[in-house]
């Protein structure tokens, strides 16, 4: 996990404007920035991120962006940009369409088309996708550029509130709290757009069946702590029958109580070799991801890693003696 914290106020006047500009070319996608007026600039921005992931908030001083076909010769980073606008408004476009946005709004880019925006002095937070971790095509996604996504309702309220608390400053910023915001984030934009596309009717049966795969996986995510948390909740939840739910889910090799079992066990693995939950007792663990029989988790725990949660816990997570 890296984080970098920039504001202008620790450079001089005359280098603010080029400073901050050269963070958000290097952090999120190269672009040509200018400033409409010549007031001291001021910004500050703190950046966020994993490997493949990568998150920047801060407030920024008006300012125009524009993403030209020879920066897009030079070098493409192959990558999807989701902006989130919470103070201010802003105008984005790319190809033939263009969104006017306002607080709250969502709108999404593609780093391999040209694209012009606009934005008013306000915070703005930016999640920076690799293309190859949304289980779509280029295709597929053009008529969701440049579109106005609601952020106050729905999954994208969902997913900006998710946004927000990864953006805080005050939000601990340890490797395993960051990695465990950036999933669900990454999972919600996939049932977001997945939404959206399906709405319009422009997926064809595959690609369909792809996305309500991407929703039903998310909302298995979103409640692996609920202990009612069953096939037949799911099945529900998405309109679809048992049958249809197995069916889908065939095509990942799971079968649905597979998918809930296995997402269970992989978060409580997770807890068991996190430092910071080395104060947490197994059972509360196994407790806080759905898992109300202990005796059924360690026999679970155990065929699947080999060992007993307590052995598992002193032998990766540093601890010298297990904790039940």
């Amino acid at each position: 996990m890296r984080e970098t914290t920039f504001t202008t106020e620790e450079l001089p006047a005359g280098e603010r404007f080029e400073g901050w500009y050269e963070l958000a070319s290097r952090v999120l996608i190269p672009t040509h920035v200018r400033r409409d007026d010549t007031t001291e600039f001021q910004a500050s921005t703190l950046v966020r991120g994993s490997r493949a992931l990568q998150l920047a908030t801060g407030t920024v001083g008006a300012f125009s962006a524009e993403r030209t076909e020879k920066l897009i010769r030079r070098s493409d980073p192959e990558r999807y940009l989701l902006d989130v606008v919470r103070t201010g408004t802003g105008l984005v476009c790319q190809g033939s369409q263009e969104a006017y946005l306002n607080a709250g709004d969502l709108v999404l880019t593609d780093s391999s088309q040209p694209c012009r925006a606009r934005h008013e002095t306000g915070i703005h937070e930016s999640l920076v996708v690799p293309k190859a971790l949304l289980p779509f095509t280029a295709a597929q996604l053009a008529p969701l550029l440049a579109r106005r996504l609601d952020g106050d309702t729905g999954i994208g309220a969902v997913l900006s509130r998710c946004l927000y608390e990864l953006a805080r400053p005050r939000t601990p910023a340890r490797a395993a709290d960051i990695e465990r915001l950036l999933d669900p984030a990454l999972e919600l934009l996939t049932t977001l757009l997945a939404h959206e596309l399906d709405s319009q009717g422009t997926l064809t049966p595959k690609s369909q069946q792809q996305a309500l795969l991407a929703r039903i996986t998310s909302f298995v995510h979103q409640h692996l702590g609920d202990p009612g948390l069953c096939p037949r909740t799911v099945a529900h939840a998405h309109h679809i029958s048992l049958r249809r739910l197995q069916q889908v889910l065939a095509t990942s090799g799971l079968t649905p109580a597979a998918l809930i079992r296995t997402e269970r066990l992989h978060q409580c693995q997770r807890a068991l070799t996190d430092p910071a939950q080395t104060d947490r007792t197994i059972q509360s663990i196994a407790t806080r991801w759905g898992f109300t029989n202990h005796a059924h988790f360690t026999r679970l725990f155990r065929a699947t890693y080999g060992m007993p949660p307590g052995e598992y816990r002193a032998a990766h997570g540093g601890l010298g003696r297990p904790r039940e």
